[in-house]
């Protein structure tokens, strides 16, 4: 088995353990006692060490780039691991060649496989040198020769961008946040290094409120920056409320209780950039022809476009988030049903809710894709356990191809979104995977008359609370007002006397939500006929 560990990503914002290691990679304790001395830098010298996720990102790809280089002298390539090692000297076997040369045999470290190389007079004298003298080899012709990568102990400089200083708190705080979703704590890190490197590394045991209001001031400026840091509302808001939760915590830790009880104070953005009171820009959301056009357009010559087309579709016919796409299995799709059940055990659903959600009634074409696809699948040997959107390397066309147990669903959402990236360009937009969302809630509008309709609408997109739907999927964009106020134009002098009590009759009725401008609308008609009288 290849030991490159080209496919093993550490995330670089985590703290690791030697435990985490030891897991992570597959490896022994010997191993990563061995990266430590080749030059893994732990974050400080106390144990049991941690590690620095881009550190060891860093120390990996530096392994993976010696491989070009030329072999130090008593360094060995395992062809095994695919990496340098220097093996232990109680390995060593030299041997004579006829050319005058000599072989050399040794055990690499890591996998106890056989190396072995060739060498010149010299540098038989320099191994032979550190066999009779007890030297480990990585001490030969150091300082003579340039280390290719940088593969030794060096003192930790912040040029390279990496920050060891917090990593033993954060360490201890991913033990906090573990009752988080994986997806949330990689988001709240994201921004607590974000504030750590603002520093340039700086003890959050240092910290004072000077500094965090100079990093709010940052973070505000950030929205009104007409550069490529330009962030949203929404960003901001979420950087300073993770920051402001991690210094809660953080006050509270040994060895932290004498910061300014006041720091997470500071993180409080001003009113203007409370939700209700800002008033983001309109969400990308496709009309009724866009939506059509953006499945019908789709190329269908290979497999995996085909694939794409269907997940679109089913994005649709759910309202459903990029993640839980990507992550159903093919018995979570019933097509006589017409549902789709999100299962929050195996399926990547917001909150790991589990949900059964009905087609919305959406054009044939939708549901004649996913059928489709479904059948072409099914044809493949695809089984109710695999994944309804495997990759592309895994839609072999001969069932007798495929691995043992069932095919495993996708890990990321890449897929998905650059299925939609290619059918909004086919109609000259650009929707994320979350679009279909905003059409679904935006076509609830159309379709709901009644607040027993629109509640069931909202529940459907699994949402607990219909407020849910209406703030954040049915907001009226510039084009529906435009066509509202035409409409009043064209009615304007006309009797508007029907369709006034046809509002005042749903509101009797229970069938206007409180606080929308219907509901406002037809208690103000109420109002004005009671005061003339017209009711009795």
């Amino acid at each position: 088995m290849s030991r490159s560990y080209k496919n093993i990503r550490p995330k670089k914002h985590f703290v690791y353990t030697v435990e985490d290691l030891l897991q992570l990679f597959g490896i022994t304790r010997n191993t990563a006692s061995n990266w430590v001395a080749e030059g893994l830098r732990p974050s400080d010298g106390r144990t049991p060490y941690v590690f620095n996720g881009a550190e060891i990102k860093r120390f990996h790809l530096a392994r993976r780039l010696a491989t070009k280089a030329t072999l130090r002298v008593g360094q060995f390539k395992c062809f095994k691991c695919k990496e340098r090692i220097f093996p232990d000297r109680s390995s060593l076997v030299l041997y004579p060649l006829k050319d005058g040369s000599a072989g050399v045999w040794a055990q690499c470290p890591s996998c106890k496989c056989v190396v072995q190389k060739r060498v010149n007079e010299t540098d038989w004298d320099k191994i032979s040198a550190c066999i009779n003298t007890n030297t480990n080899l990585v001490s030969l012709d150091e300082g003579d020769e340039p280390d290719p990568v940088g593969l030794v102990k060096s003192k930790v400089s912040e040029n390279d961008g990496i920050y060891f200083e917090n990593d033993r708190i954060i360490h201890q705080w991913l033990q906090f946040a573990g009752r988080y979703e994986a997806k949330t704590i990689s988001a709240k890190l994201a921004f607590i290094r974000e504030f750590e490197a603002f520093f340039h590394g700086k003890s959050f045991g240092k910290i004072k409120t000077e500094d965090v209001s100079a990093f709010r001031d940052s973070l505000k400026m950030s929205v009104e920056s007409d550069r490529d840091n330009k962030r949203s509302v929404s960003t901001v808001r979420h950087c300073a409320s993770h920051l402001k939760a991690f210094f809660d915590w953080l006050i509270d830790q040994s060895g932290y209780q004498n910061l300014n009880r006041s720091l997470p104070g500071h993180f409080i953005l001003p009113k203007k950039f409370d939700l209700k009171g800002h008033s983001d820009e309109e969400k990308p959301t496709p009309t009724d022809k866009e939506a059509v056009a953006m499945v019908e357009r789709m190329p269908t010559d290979t497999i995996k476009a085909r694939r794409d087309r269907a997940m679109i579709a089913v994005a649709f016919l759910g309202a459903l988030r990029a993640d839980t796409t990507t992550s159903l299995r093919v018995k979570h799709i019933h097509v006589p049903k017409r549902k789709i059940i999100q299962d929050g055990r195996v399926s990547r659903t917001k909150n790991s809710k589990s949900w059964k959600t009905n087609f919305f009634p959406l054009p044939s074409i939708f549901e004649k894709v996913v059928e489709d696809w479904l059948e072409e699948i099914s044809a493949l040997g695809f089984r109710g356990d695999d994944a309804l959107f495997p990759t592309e390397q895994d839609l072999h066309p001969h069932l007798s191809l495929r691995s043992a147990g069932d095919i495993a669903v996708m890990n990321s959402t890449h897929a998905v979104s650059e299925a939609f990236n290619c059918a909004s360009e086919l109609v000259g937009k650009r929707f994320t995977p979350h679009s279909a969302k905003y059409y679904i809630g935006a076509l609830g509008l159309k379709h709901c008359k009644t607040l027993q309709q629109a509640a069931a609408w909202s529940a459907n997109m699994a949402h607990t609370d219909i407020s849910t739907t209406q703030r954040y999927y049915q907001k009226m964009t510039l084009n529906d007002i435009d066509e509202v106020f035409e409409a009043f134009e064209q009615t304007s002098g006309s009797d508007a006397q029907p369709d006034d009590m046809l509002l005042m009759l749903r509101y009797h009725e229970h069938g206007l939500v409180k606080g929308t401008a219907e509901f406002e609308r037809a208690r103000e008609l109420l109002s004005e006929h009671q005061k003339k009288g017209t009711f009795t």
